[in-house]
């Protein structure tokens, strides 16, 4: 379930990581810090009985305002970076930022050294040599999807 977010704790992850993310994902974590939505592949083969829109989780930011909201966060952008940078063939330069639960992450990938980008990719795990740019801002991400 989301739920609104200081900008401290993102500014607090962004020194954790070595990464400032921008301005627009920032804007939309802070009024709701994760949440379940779903994306709609049209040319996707792999979906049984009709159904294209396959469900993906936005990764949050930590969160240590309360108890309930630490629980909440407890797999947080800085902790799940840590154990997603460990996979074989994982991208460099690329925070994930959602995932779908099958091992398939959605990235944003450094444009220098410490900024990220806008734009926002799909990595797929069974095919780790292909990143495809799905869309270019979170903005894009939220207003196509159901």
């Amino acid at each position: 379930m989301p739920f609104p977010l200081d900008l401290k704790f993102i500014t607090a992850t962004e020194e954790q990581l070595g990464f400032k993310f921008p301005e627009k994902y920032k804007a939309k974590m802070q009024i709701e810090n994760g949440g379940e939505f779903g994306i709609s592949f049209s040319n996707a083969d792999e979906f049984e009985d009709d159904d294209d829109i396959e469900a993906w989780w936005l990764i949050p930011f930590q969160d240590t305002s309360d108890v309930k909201r630490i629980k909440r966060t407890t797999n947080h952008l800085a902790a799940e970076h840590q154990s997603i940078s460990e996979i074989e063939d994982f991208p460099e330069n690329s925070i994930a930022i959602a995932h779908n639960g099958d091992g398939d992450y959605l990235l944003m990938r450094t444009v220098d050294d410490a900024q990220l980008g806008e734009e926002i990719y799909l990595w797929r795990h069974e095919d780790s040599e292909f990143i495809y740019l799905l869309v270019t801002s979170i903005e894009e991400l939220f207003s196509q999807n159901p």
